[in-house]
């Protein structure tokens, strides 16, 4: 990982809020890179599709991973916060876990949200993307192809930060990653590497292998 590569940091807001129920512009674009296979993720295997300090070298944990059940509470105040939680009402599982870098005092963030067939995501895809994440910034990211539906969005945050949200679907999952970094400092390759990181991951757990997409080492 390149010296500008490390310098990101988790966009603040709901990302910590979700951290800490689990402990106690543009839009999406779509279908050009379909999931071989589509896999129900159950909470012990989602364990396992969330990052850990393997995949993330030169890291350490902050938020320690985290699963839970889809609760009422989840739905209403952070994924799906519409007046009918639309898009959630068949979600399964919510998972989080956090990193940081303490060289340079990073930070990285994700999520993970399970449905119980690739439909019930798809369907979820657009309405959380319009309703939630697709909010977080002002211009488009590119994250490349990843995922079987993806979209991302950036621009300048508080506190002199350039940050990303992504959103992506591999098949019967939905991802998100948030991340910023100081002004000018960004490398926007980034935003490809660790979507494309997390997505391998949720496809290998449902292509029925062990996780084991990483970030490349310092």
């Amino acid at each position: 990982m390149s010296g500008l590569r490390k310098r990101w940091c988790v966009r603040s807001g709901a990302a910590g809020v979700v951290a800490l129920l689990l402990a106690g512009c543009g839009g999406p674009e779509s279908g050009s890179a379909e999931d071989a296979k589509a896999a129900w993720i159950d909470q012990s295997r989602m364990r396992t599709v969330l990052p850990d300090a393997q995949a993330m070298p030169g890291w350490k944990t902050t938020a320690a991973l985290s699963t839970a059940p889809m609760s009422d509470r989840m739905r209403k105040k952070l994924i799906c916060p519409n007046a009918t939680q639309t898009g959630c009402e068949r979600a399964r599982f919510l998972g989080s876990v956090s990193f940081r870098r303490d060289d340079d005092r990073a930070e990285a963030q994700f999520w993970l949200v399970t449905y119980q067939n690739e439909r019930d995501a798809d369907l979820a895809y657009d309405i959380l993307w319009k309703d939630t994440w697709g909010k977080n910034g002002t211009e488009n990211v590119d994250i490349g192809t990843v995922g079987a539906e993806r979209g991302a969005t950036g621009g300048t945050a508080r506190r002199n930060t350039d940050g990303f949200t992504a959103q992506v679907r591999v098949g019967t999952v939905i991802l998100w990653v948030g991340s910023s970094a100081a002004t000018g400092t960004a490398d926007k390759d980034f935003a490809k590497d660790v979507t494309a990181m997390f997505a391998e991951r949720a496809q290998q757990a449902q292509n029925g292998e062990k996780p084991s997409s990483a970030l490349p080492g310092q």
